[in-house]
């Protein structure tokens, strides 16, 4: 890998300014599943701290461009393929992070009876007033995720949210931003209707997300259920062993 005659650009932090190199690197040079230079390597290229590689490869981690394996190194991802990571974000900014504009087609937007599983999950009565907002996610036009949001009354004041725009943003608006949120991954297969609306096949496989999200004042506000396509998405995260 070349070293670039001019790292740092006007204006340009260096660990951006790497991040910007390497990203060129990977563009022209560099193939899906191939191993970045270790640290060390690249500390030697290019005249930086280990904190400057470090901040660089989690800009292009957060990119989407590359993928870490705990204890082996940080590869080339393929660009097709979406890998969140243990960040808390919502899928505006995870797509927007990746260069994607991100839009969404609402399915559904009411008040509705509280069912049993998300009152026990909000603290409230079942059969309680939530707000039920579904709605098919997209990144530049295509279908990524299929969203299913039931949130506590009242958060927008007297009216409903922007179906077209970010929760997140419009909850930290109203002064209820989810700082926590406790999740659940499963594998699971596309129904009929699911398929057709995610441009997958019947069957197809997806990942199912479900998460409460909590305020700082530790109140759960949100509980959203989240079908991702299984060609688009992963999640990667550090396992580590307990003491003996």
């Amino acid at each position: 890998m070349e070293t670039p005659l001019e790292l740092v650009r006007t204006g340009s932090p260096k660990y951006v300014a790497l991040a910007d190199a390497l990203a060129e690197q990977i563009r022209t040079t560099l193939t899906v599943g191939e191993p970045l230079p270790t640290e060390r390597e690249l500390q030697a290229s290019f005249a930086v701290s280990r904190d400057t590689v470090r901040r660089a490869i989690a800009r292009l981690a957060a990119a989407g461009l590359v993928y870490n394996v705990q204890g082996s190194g940080t590869y080339v991802a393929d660009p097709a393929q979406i890998r969140k990571g243990t960040r808390l974000t919502g899928f505006s900014q995870d797509m927007a992070e990746r260069g994607f504009k991100a839009s969404s087609r609402t399915l559904d937007c009411r008040i509705e009876p509280c069912p049993a599983d998300t009152a026990r999950a909000l603290g409230v009565a079942e059969g309680s007033g939530v707000l039920l907002l579904r709605r098919l996610r997209l990144a530049d036009g295509l279908p990524m995720a299929l969203e299913t949001a039931r949130l506590l009354s009242g958060l927008f004041g007297d009216d409903l949210p922007d179906p077209a725009g970010s929760l997140d943003a419009q909850l930290a608006e109203h002064g209820q931003r989810i700082v926590r949120a406790g999740q659940m991954i499963t594998a699971v297969n596309l129904t009929a209707p699911e398929a057709h609306l995610l441009d997958q096949p019947v069957g197809a496989a997806a990942l199912r997300v479900d998460r409460v999200g909590f305020t700082d004042r530790g109140q759960a506000v949100e509980a959203t259920e989240t079908l991702y396509r299984g060609d688009r998405y992963g999640y990667e995260t550090t396992v580590e062993r307990a003491p003996a």
